[in-house]
């Protein structure tokens, strides 16, 4: 198994969408507290763009908002709701203004489940347009110059050759947005050139595990040689040389920060699911416990349905089950004890306006 910015043929990396919301406990939609997590690191900041690109815009009679992969469950209105509130107050009495959503995810995302949310969320009597784009973000989804304000947190997962498919996602925007529209991207990266242990540890786990099925005969030893994870976290360095290759873009904020799920169990974000989460400290015995259930969950959720794929539903549990523990005895060990961190990358990018 391998994990990098090759390319791969085999069909499980063509499997991308997370486990849906017919999976129950392990759906992503059960399991995405983390990414929440992360989306609230950014929202001042995007808040902010928002609010200042419609000032800077002569604050025009329409405006749109797009999500590169909202998915489903309580976090698929979130980065679009941020925007359109702090629009919203930016608006000077009486002026006129229709703002148009996009929600995009690919095809077998479950739509109608997130329009379900909308009588409940904050959209709901704000006069929003909203409408759903199905199709994978790497290729062309909106019209041409339609997009003012295009946004994604923690949906880049999937890079099977990070150049080219950064490059086509960047290009395909530049197409769908309008000069000085904004693109707001968060994803997982790396700070160094140089991939750390550290940086590759949950796909290395993972691997691990699956070695061991392999082991004891409940997987097939090649599959799992060929089975490649099309996942790449890439470091400034990287991104700075494909915006400036793909040019339509100028690079406004390249910020990176840390994560870690220590702080939802310290209350630091959303609830987690820890029945005690609040007698909890870094050096409780069960905190690598509770930190090894709630990754294994949050991967499965994402990566179960290319995994399944290539190796069969049967071998998903035990699978799983061996990941978990591996992942406690990495949170155990003394060279890394509770160390969940994870890089993020925040990005934002403003179209450039063409000079005749």
């Amino acid at each position: 198994m391998t994990s990098s910015s090759s390319s791969s043929d085999n069909s499980s990396s063509a499997v991308v969408s997370m486990n849906g919301s017919g999976e129950g406990d392990t759906s992503y939609a059960n399991n995405s507290n983390f990414q929440r997590f992360i989306a609230s690191v950014t929202r001042k900041a995007r808040r902010d763009m928002a609010a200042a690109l419609y000032r800077a815009l002569g604050r025009p009679a329409s405006l749109a908002i797009a999500d590169l992969g909202c998915g489903t469950g309580p976090n698929a209105l979130l980065m679009v709701s941020d925007a359109v509130d702090a629009v919203l107050a930016e608006i000077e009495e009486e002026a006129p203004l229709q703002l148009r959503v996009f929600l995009n995810d690919l095809p077998a995302n479950d739509f109608n489940a997130v329009f379900r949310l909308l009588p409940s969320s904050p959209l709901a009597g704000t006069g929003c347009l909203v409408s759903a784009w199905p199709g994978s973000f790497y290729r062309r989804v909106f019209p041409e110059a339609s997009l003012d304000y295009v946004v994604s947190s923690s949906s880049l997962h999937f890079l099977s050759k990070f150049h080219a498919d950064f490059l086509a996602l960047l290009s395909c925007r530049a197409a769908e947005t309008r000069a000085r529209g904004l693109l707001l991207l968060t994803f997982v990266g790396r700070r160094a050139a140089r991939p750390t242990a550290h940086d590759c540890y949950l796909w290395d786990l993972l691997a691990d595990a699956l070695m061991d099925m392999a082991a004891a005969g409940l997987v097939d030893e090649e599959r799992v040689h060929s089975f490649n994870a099309p996942y790449y976290a890439p470091c400034p360095d990287d991104l700075a040389r494909v915006i400036a290759e793909e040019g339509s873009f100028a690079l406004r904020t390249l910020q990176l920060f840390d994560t870690t799920r220590r702080h939802l169990l310290l209350g630091g974000g959303p609830a987690s699911r820890h029945p005690t989460s609040s007698n909890k400290h870094d050096g409780d015995d069960e905190l690598p416990r509770w930190l090894a259930a709630e990754t294994a969950a949050t991967i499965k959720a994402v990566v179960e349905p290319m995994l399944r794929t290539h190796f069969g539903w049967a071998a998903m549990d035990g699978l799983f089950c061996r990941y978990r523990l591996l992942l406690e005895a990495y949170y155990r060990s003394k060279a890394t004890r509770n160390k969940d961190d994870i890089t993020n990358v925040f990005l934002v990018l403003e179209k450039k306006q063409r000079c005749y």
